[in-house]
């Protein structure tokens, strides 16, 4: 019995029917040999979820996602279909929630089981749950700083803004003309301390002198402590005469001598005389070094001979 032409056709059609079926069912990623159970599942937003996305359990894949619908008109919840493989037991605790897939923020679903010892039956609901993933938190952390950085931004400009109406030409001249004085100012500063400090340089042997001679007087009066303790006993001895004195006409003189002594000051601080001009010439300190030599020889001579110079008398 031969099988009729049509019949052939109609048996290849069939067969390649199934294959195309078969095949696409396979590219979506469901294991057509192996049984499903359906369940649902409510969330509020299911923004990168599709058809034919995958639902992992601890990395693995063990689903996808049948189909995605709204639950009322108002689009504020959503019913999502999903497939899981039928020798995976769900217990009724567990949670299953949307994630990052990848690092480009590709969403998927994910069971996260529970440990009560009875499990989701077939069509049952399971809880919902989103989980931020790390571009997600990289973006909710980001926003406030951008936030931020765009009050920053409006805060610069206008600040900027405000700079440049402030900032005319005739303030910039005004600033340069006091960056220039101030400059001027710290140059000359400048050259009154580089010549300061050869005055000091200059002047300095002379200071040095001058405070040698000083310490080798003292020097003198500490090692003729004694016979100055003599000479002031004595001088004791005549202040004691002189207070036996008659001292009214000797306060009147001395007022006298005090005024007049006033009036050779002034007159010497004007420059007027020998004297004022001596306080006005340079031979002071030639003049001060030679008097200290001489009282320093002096001292000296009245230690080594005290009686060539004090003469004492007992009463």
């Amino acid at each position: 019995m031969k099988i009729k032409t049509e019949y052939k056709i109609g048996v290849i059609g069939l067969i390649t029917i199934l294959v195309l079926y078969f095949g696409i069912m396979f590219l979506k990623g469901k294991d057509l040999f192996n049984v499903e159970t359906s369940y649902y599942a409510v969330f509020d937003d299911v923004s990168g979820l599709y058809k034919s996305n995958y639902i992992y359990l601890n990395g693995m894949k063990v689903g996808y996602i049948k189909d995605i619908n709204m639950l009322d008109q108002s689009g504020k919840k959503f019913v999502v279909w999903i497939a899981v493989s039928g020798d995976v037991k769900i217990p009724d605790d567990s949670k299953l929630s949307i994630f990052s897939s990848d690092m480009l923020g590709s969403k998927a679903l994910k069971i996260n089981m529970g440990i009560s010892k009875t499990s989701f039956e077939k069509k049952d609901t399971i809880t919902s749950d989103i989980e931020n993933g790390m571009i997600d938190q990289l973006a909710n952390n980001i926003t406030p700083i951008v936030v931020k950085l765009n009050s920053v931004m409006t805060n610069l400009d206008t600040l900027i803004v405000s700079v440049n109406n402030v900032m005319d030409s005739k303030t910039q001249a005004n600033i340069k003309a006091s960056m220039e004085s101030i400059k001027n100012s710290t140059q000359n500063i400048e050259h009154i301390t580089l010549n300061l400090d050869k005055v000091v340089e200059s002047e300095r042997n002379k200071i040095k002198t001058i405070l040698t001679n000083a310490e080798s007087i003292t020097n003198n009066f500490k090692e003729n402590n004694q016979a100055l303790t003599n000479a002031i006993n004595n001088f004791s001895n005549i202040s004691d005469t002189i207070a036996k004195a008659n001292l009214g006409s000797t306060i009147t003189q001395t007022n006298l001598s005090l005024k007049s002594l006033s009036n050779i000051l002034k007159s010497i601080e004007q420059g007027e005389g020998n004297a004022g001009l001596l306080l006005k010439d340079d031979k002071l300190y030639k003049n001060m070094e030679s008097s200290t030599k001489k009282l320093d020889a002096l001292i000296e001579d009245i230690k080594q001979n005290p009686k060539r110079y004090l003469k004492f008398s007992i009463l």
